[in-house]
């Protein structure tokens, strides 16, 4: 069995790849639990799924491991209670870094500053898809990455997730109170709570069609575009430009990468 961490600034999302499929569990990155914590609630979800699909157990022996992590304090927690729960070593736990095997090539002017879990996105992007192909991560933050013909990542865009600017205008303002996270049923909105959820849904969305066209513009490249990410679900309806949904995008590229960065 193979499980796969991404350690994000919002959430741990867990994936196990067993024989009957993936399985992902999802830990809130904050507030910082201990190695044991961590444990419990692995320990706890594991005996759901065993008890879901008892005819496919998730063993605890023979795991391998890998890691991509953008907050540098839980990745050794997070190994740690791993190394526990199923007793990997150094010789089957990965963390992902940029000098790792992989099809994908990065052409990026600081390949060090660029987050290994749109490294992973992007090469689940490109073994999965036909490139050019642009990966749209609306998590934390709202990131595309941009995957050329030749298997390439030429670079994308950041921008502030919804929780950010949600967040950002309750917290910067004196009469803005944050709002449920929730579809907006019209971009004309009605009171404030709906005017809020027009420009942070409709908005978002249209940033991100203008970047993708404006990229496609400098490139002279038409990209194939995959969504992903928490929010992923909710802000995909309001694309008009063609995609997927891949929601285990980046857990999807790991899996990969640990495939061809195993030790024999």
């Amino acid at each position: 069995m193979l499980i796969a961490v991404d350690i994000g600034n919002s959430s741990i999302n867990i994936g196990f790849f067993t024989n009957a499929g993936l399985c992902v569990q999802k830990v809130p990155t904050h507030p910082a639990r201990s190695a044991s914590e961590y444990c419990a609630a692995i320990n706890e979800f594991l005996t759901l799924i065993n008890n879901s699909i008892p005819s496919d157990p998730v063993e605890k022996k023979g795991a391998g491991v890998i890691i991509s992590s953008v907050v540098a304090s839980r990745t050794n927690v997070i190994e740690d209670a791993l190394e526990r729960v199923f007793g990997a070593t150094e010789t089957d736990m990965m963390v992902v870094t940029k000098g790792m095997r992989s099809d994908l090539k990065l052409a990026v002017d600081v390949p060090e500053e660029f987050g290994t879990d749109r490294l992973a996105a992007a090469v689940a992007a490109n073994a999965l898809y036909k490139p050019p192909v642009a990966v749209v991560d609306f998590g934390t933050a709202t990131t595309i990455t941009a995957v050329d013909e030749d298997a390439t990542c030429i670079g994308g865009a950041i921008m502030p997730g919804l929780g950010l600017m949600n967040d950002s205008l309750e917290r910067g303002t004196a009469g803005l109170r944050g709002i449920a996270m929730e579809a907006p049923v019209a971009a004309l909105g009605k009171n404030t709570e709906g005017c809020i959820r027009s420009g942070i849904f409709f908005g978002t969305a249209g940033a991100v069609e203008r970047i993708l066209a404006e990229i496609e513009e400098e490139t002279g490249l038409s990209f194939m575009t995959v969504v992903t990410g928490g929010y992923g679900n909710l802000v995909a309806g309001y694309l008009r430009r063609r995609h997927d949904i891949n929601p285990h995008l980046t857990l999807e590229g790991l899996k990969i990468l640990y495939k061809e960065n195993r030790r024999s």
